[in-house]
């Protein structure tokens, strides 16, 4: 694994701007530590570099890192314990930015011979506190290659002593083992608790004698018996021995000193220039003129992709990307002259032309664990590079999949563009489109699995959710799988499934009586149809609530998601059901016959479908919107004057419009069981939302309906409760728009026709300077009825039960239907999704026969599928709902078309 290159600035300031968080100042040193290093041997290490004459104490450690590309944004992360430290690393590889930039606070000692009182008083856990470059004891400081693991919490600050030649940070203090009657190991991990001090009470420390480097760099005591070195912080990485070391109680530099003083010894005071030690000398490489390979084999240079001998990597992929990295950071090429199980041989291109001997040969060491390890190395590059090209031959699919994986992650639905631009970012090189799109392949594979896996993983994952989650209804079918001719045991064909959540279910029964369903088409490597139910509660929040995964939206299909969806929610008296005119969904009501009629099922069309059918037989736009306006119509007499218009200006158009029953697409004729929904604009809506996971394998689309579901419920229910809680009866949306009711109705002439006070008679009054001519209506507030068709619609009353409501002195919130009030959204979310562990706990041993995807719905290799839905006539142009005109497509002036435009004569 190659190391990490880092910047370290310091004595400088730490701002802000429109870019986020940003580091200025001239002062920086520069480091170099693998990805395994711990918390203790970084700080220490920026310790040592920064130069400090034992004058000053780190605070705070940051690091930046960049969010976003366009427009340019940085943000930061305060580094205070080893979570941190792996947090950083992640961030920095996934970024794939060159160096990685912190910024060191310190701040200036009031004395550089300040005791230890001045520091605070208790560091109760291992996060990032102060560090000091040097001592400020009245005790000379001692050299100490203490870690994190020789403290002792547990004393009082009074008692602290530094020892001579410190470079340790400010909590290594008072260097004592962990013993087995605290219960710490070399892993503990720490909790934060307030009591906990330094030292315990009327003890301090015995005084330790001071130590030299001996020249096989043990510490040798003087006057003392020679003492062993320990491991050094600033090491970043340990041996085989080391690891066996750390399961064995090892005795820590303190109880060593202990043993020394305890014999007699008395501690020697030497003068100041022997314990005033030049930090920076420390890095300084003893042969400047050899290549430095620095603390095991690791590589302290600037450049991440330089390459060594001795170099280790874990797997022979991360040695492939080493290598590839290196030509492309050094713009040059090399082709593979060699690739076994045990050897990787990469030559230059040019070695012919231009006589390159740059050669890499990395072998499998299976005396070292199998590690691989880069044994000949004849660099670097003598060759110059031929020709410029905007794109690296180097730089395949493997090494962009690498660099855009955390992008793929965040957003699977972004663009190939979008990638190619963040690689040419990155390394400075513009990939070709079919590479990128290769690359986004493998990063979606490698984070949701392979399509034609996906499907062996469904009964695992099925029984994972019905596990966590009980109640959980999933309808897996399969059919025999075919091999020549023949019938394969023990491997099932993936047919078709249909799964939904007891939550759902619940919601269903306290949200409004009506279920919209749609189909979409899946992006992914398999021609599947998603068909899907949604639902809507009080709040007008939509929810999904079933699904089903099918090859085709045919009739057998659709029958196979209506039977699955009618047994479990159409339990209500009467539910309304609406779809689009497709013949899938028709024929599949049609043949379920008696199960889908009324009165338990009212079956709707989509508005929005039969005026696109209609604009696609007769292009006649105004009568388009003439039937949209008659859809969406409240009362009876005008929709009929509407339908008579048409006929006059369309015969052949009236009798295809007759032809559908006018319950089924229309408001005045409706009954009031659509609640006002006259299109499967909520379903759209959802396949609009979904479509970030509709290029996944399916395995992944059926793990992302769990978990976005969980996070939905999660969300409406916490806002939902929080309005019940301080005291609303609806949702703030739904009381402002009935407030704006009510105001409508103040005026209103209201005359009871009813010995009962449920039938009045509501009059406008008359204004004439407005225009307005008075109009009565009859209302009915036993039967929640009004002549303008809102109240029996939306099953809200309307401004003329309000004034009639008013006259009788009743509450008109009682007229309003039970879905609306907050009581009832409440019970809608009021069953949350359970948490789901670690993926390590999904797969299990397999019970279930291999399930293999259907061949016949693979999509052609060549080509990639649509992700965009091509517009037709059910879409309503932009300029209709803006009430814009229709510009010219040459010079985009209104007036004209394209076939008559001025200025494309006169070219």
């Amino acid at each position: 694994m190659a190391p990490i290159s880092a910047i370290v600035y310091y004595d400088g300031d730490y701002t802000g701007d429109d870019c986020g968080e940003n580091f200025e100042s001239p002062n920086f040193v520069l480091l170099k530590f693998i990805a395994r290093t711990t918390f203790e041997a970084l700080i220490s290490k920026i310790i040592r570099l920064v130069p400090s004459s034992n004058t000053k104490t780190l605070n705070t450690l940051y690091y930046r890192f960049q969010t976003s590309m366009v427009p340019v944004s940085y943000a930061t992360m305060t580094i205070q314990s080893q979570e941190d430290v792996e947090a950083m690393v992640d961030t920095h590889r996934g970024n794939g930015a060159d160096m990685c930039e912190l910024y060191a606070d310190f701040q200036l000692r009031s004395s550089s011979r300040s005791s230890y009182q001045d520091f605070p008083p208790s560091l109760s856990t291992p996060s990032f506190q102060q560090f000091e470059h040097g001592s400020s004891s009245t005790q000379p400081p001692r050299q100490s290659s203490a870690n994190f693991r020789d403290m002792q919490i547990g004393q009082s600050s009074a008692n602290l002593s530094m020892g001579r030649h410190s470079c340790a940070a400010a909590f290594d203090l008072n260097i004592q083992p962990y013993d087995n009657r605290h219960g710490f190991s070399g892993h503990t991990t720490f909790e934060s608790d307030p009591t906990l001090t330094l030292g315990h009470e009327g003890y301090s420390s015995p005084e330790e004698p001071i130590q030299e480097l001996g020249p096989d760099g043990s510490e040798i005591g003087l006057f003392t018996t020679p003492l062993d070195a320990n491991a050094d912080v600033d090491s970043d990485s340990t041996t085989d021995e080391d690891n066996a070391e750390q399961d064995q109680p090892r005795t820590s530099t303190w109880e060593q000193h202990h043993a020394s003083t305890s014999r007699g010894h008395q501690p020697y005071e030497p003068p100041s220039h022997m314990y005033n030690v030049d930090m920076v000398a420390f890095d300084v490489p003893e042969f400047p003129e050899m290549p430095n390979l620095g603390f095991n084999a690791s590589y302290v240079g600037l450049d991440d992709s330089e390459l060594w001998i001795g170099m280790q990597f874990e797997t022979i992929d991360q040695a492939k990307s080493a290598i590839k990295l290196y030509n492309i950071r050094k713009s040059v090429h090399s082709k593979v002259t060699r690739s076994t199980s045990e050897k990787y041989v990469c030559e230059c291109t040019q070695r012919k032309e231009q006589g390159c001997n740059w050669k890499v040969r990395v072998s499998k060491k299976k005396r070292k664990q199998n590690i691989w390890e880069l044994s000949v190395y004849n660099g670097p590059h003598t060759c110059c590079a031929v020709g410029h090209r905007q794109d690296h031959p180097n730089l395949d699919s493997t090494i962009i999949s690498q660099t855009v994986q955390p992008i793929v992650q965040a957003s699977p639905k972004v663009t190939v563009s979008t990638l190619m631009a963040h690689v040419k970012s990155v390394y400075q090189y513009e990939p070709e489109y079919k590479k990128t799109w290769r690359a986004k392949d493998k990063a979606l594979k490698k984070l949701h699995g392979d399509w034609d896996a996906s499907y062996n993983e469904l009964p695992g994952w099925i029984n994972i959710m019905q596990k966590y989650n009980p109640g959980t209804i999933a309808v897996l079918e399969t059919k025999p799988y075919y091999k020549n001719d023949r019938v394969v045991a023990d491997v099932r064909q993936f047919h078709r499934l249909f799964w939904t959540f007891p939550q759902c279910i619940h919601a269903f029964k306290n949200c409004k009586p009506i279920i919209q369903i749609d189909g979409t088409f899946l992006f992914g490597r398999y021609r599947h149809v998603l068909l899907l139910a949604v639902i809507q509660d009080g709040n007008r929040k939509t929810i999904p609530v079933a699904f089903a995964l099918v090859p085709r939206e045919d009739t057998d299909s659709c029958k196979f998601f209506l039977q699955n969806l009618r047994k479990h929610f159409f339990r209500h008296n009467t539910v309304c059901l609406i779809s689009d005119r497709g013949s899938g969904f028709l024929s599949a009501i049609e043949s379920l016959g008696s199960r889908f009629c009324s009165p338990k099922v009212e079956h709707r069309y989509c508005l929005r479908h039969i005026a696109a059918n209609y604009h696609g037989r007769y292009k006649k736009d105004y009568e388009r919107k003439l039937i949209l306006r008659m859809g969406y119509e409240l009362v009876p007499n005008k929709f009929e004057e509407m339908l008579h218009e048409l006929n006059e200006r369309n015969s052949d158009g009236y009798n295809y419009i007759a032809g559908i029953p006018k319950e089924k697409w229309t408001n005045a004729y409706d009954g009031g069981f659509r609640y006002g929904h006259m299109t499967t604009n909520l379903a759209e809506a959802i396949n609009s939302s979904l479509k970030g996971i509709r290029n996944l394998p399916i395995s992944a689309i059926v793990k992302a309906t769990y978990f976005r579901l969980g996070k939905l419920f999660a969300t409406l229910g916490k806002e939902s409760f929080t309005l019940k809680d301080v005291g609303h009866i609806f949702h703030p949306r739904i009381q402002n728009e009935i407030q704006a009711i009510v105001v409508k109705s103040n005026g209103l002439y209201v005359l009871p026709m009813s010995r009962s006070d449920t039938i009045f008679r509501v009059s406008e009054i008359p204004r004439p300077l407005q225009g307005y001519d008075p109009t009565s209506y009859r209302v009915n507030l036993g039967d929640k009825w009004c002549d303008c068709g809102y109240f029996q619609a939306l099953k809200s009353p309307c401004q003329h039960a309000i004034a009639a409501c008013s006259n009788s002195r009743r509450d008109y919130k009682n007229l309003v239907d039970p879905v609306y009030f907050l009581h009832s959204v409440c019970k809608v979310y009021e069953m949350e999704f359970p948490a789901i562990g670690s993926e390590t706990e999904w797969h299990g041993n397999q019970t279930w026969p291999t399930i293999l995807p259907d061949p016949q719905i693979r999509r052609n290799k060549s080509g990639r599928p649509t992700s965009t839905r091509i517009h037709n006539a059910m879409d309503m142009p932009q300029r209709e709902r803006t009430g814009q005109p229709k510009l010219c497509g040459h010079c985009r002036r209104a007036g004209h078309i394209i076939t008559n435009c001025p200025s494309r004569r006169q070219h």
